[in-house]
Formats: C-alpha cells, sequence, structure tokens
C-alpha cells in the first residue's frame, strides 16, 4: 500500500535535499514559497520512501491569463479573477525514486500500482494516485501548519497548479491526474491546474482558525493591519 507521511522540519529539510540531487531542476523549492511536504512510503518494503511531493504557494501573487486566475480580493470582486491568491497551491516538485518507475525492481516485482494500456504494457498509476491522494489532504495539512493570517477573508485551498517544461516533459503525470491545462507561455511552460481538492469541514475550520488565532505571524500581521487602519481613521 502506497501512503503519504507528512513532514516535520527535518523531513522538509530532506526532501529539500532529494530534490535539490534528483529532480531535474536540481534546486530546492523557494522558501519564500512556505513550503510543505510529504514523503510517499511503500508498506511493502517496510516503509520504504519512494518519492516525495512539496507544496508551496505561487511565486506569482497574480495571473489573469488563460483558464486558471487569481489574485487580490478586489480582482475577484471585479470579475477579473476566479480566485483569491490564497486560496490557490503549487504542487512546485513530484519526485520518484528510480525503483519505483519502470525498469526499477519494485515496478517489475508489481509493488507499483500498474494499469495495462490498450497494446497490453503495464503502465505505473504511482504518480497519479499519490497526487490524488495529496489532493484528498493537503488543503487541511498546509493550513494547519501555516494559518491563515486573517481568518475573516478567503484561505481555503480551492486549486492547486503545477508547471510543466515541455522541452523535459509531456504533463502526462497531470492529465492522468485529472489536471486541466490553463495555459502555455512562451518558453513553452505549462500551467496545468485542477480544483478538486477536499474541502475543509468544519472541525476542520474550527482548528485552522484556532491555531491562526495561537500563531505569532498570524497574530504579528493582524497587529500591524490593525494598526494601519487605526492610522488611516486620523489622516
Amino acid at each position: 500500500m502506497i501512503r503519504l507521511h507528512l513532514c516535520d522540519d527535518t523531513g522538509l529539510a530532506r526532501a529539500q535535499q532529494t530534490v535539490t540531487a534528483h529532480h531535474y531542476l536540481h534546486k530546492p523549492v523557494d522558501d519564500r514559497c512556505s513550503p510543505l511536504a510529504y514523503e510517499i512510503h511503500l508498506d511493502a518494503e517496510q516503509g520504504y520512501r519512494i518519492g516525495v511531493l512539496i507544496f508551496g504557494r505561487p511565486e506569482s501573487t497574480r495571473c489573469y491569463d488563460g483558464k486558471l486566475t487569481y489574485g487580490s480580493i478586489k480582482d475577484v470582486a471585479d470579475g477579473r479573477a476566479q480566485f483569491d491568491r490564497w486560496e490557490v497551491l503549487n504542487l512546485a516538485r513530484v519526485w520518484l525514486h528510480p525503483r519505483a518507475q519502470k525498469g526499477g525492481d519494485l515496478f517489475e516485482r508489481g509493488y507499483i500500482p500498474l494499469f495495462v494500456d490498450r497494446k497490453g504494457v503495464p503502465r505505473s498509476r504511482l504518480a497519479s494516485d499519490v497526487v490524488g491522494l495529496a489532493l484528498g489532504r493537503v488543503g487541511y495539512d498546509y493550513l494547519l501548519a501555516k494559518p491563515p493570517c486573517y481568518p475573516d477573508e478567503p484561505y481555503e485551498i480551492k486549486t492547486v497548479l503545477s508547471y510543466c517544461d515541455t522541452k523535459l516533459h509531456k504533463g502526462t503525470i497531470y492529465s492522468a491526474s485529472g489536471f486541466e491545462l490553463a495555459r502555455t507561455n512562451d518558453r513553452g511552460i505549462e500551467t496545468w491546474f485542477t480544483t478538486v481538492v477536499a474541502p475543509l469541514s468544519s472541525y476542520q475550520r474550527a482548528m485552522i482558525e484556532k491555531r491562526a488565532g495561537q500563531s505569532y505571524r498570524s497574530r504579528r500581521y493582524r497587529a500591524q493591519r490593525a494598526v494601519l487602519e487605526q492610522q488611516e481613521v486620523f489622516i
């Protein structure tokens, strides 16, 4: 069975080291994107780590082109964007161990979820399966770990995007995971997205907002905004 293990700070550092060494981009996810990582474990191998996923905030705070648009609350109110920027996450890295890919021993021994294509060739479902597992929980996991600064504004994760360099990849993982193509830029970078993200339950919302009330970062930003609003009253 495939399981996702939410990383603590040590696990995140290990995941960042892994993608820097082995992912085709050979660099970690920028800390300014507030990354959160999962390790992919295989029970058949006594919890052997066979990959990592790293999510984070998009580097751009606004996008008004293509099928996926996001920006400020005002952008949404004006119809310029579908989503507030805090409702968007980026699946920034997907890395699977060679043992779990075609030709690897875990693939050949049938420990990896497979399907047979129209030509009778076995293909791996591992990437799409783990992305699906992540979409079922990342909205809660991410906000519990990194609570919103302003719980009275939109914060629930509504969409997840990811990028594909068409010079190196075909985007198969995204289409297989139910993502849609939003746009392709002039450098051949595709943006894929999905809105199939598990919604928060009332209990999860309560836990996130409780965590926001406890978070030093969240309280500091709310205090700064309150000071600015008070200053504007006297201007």
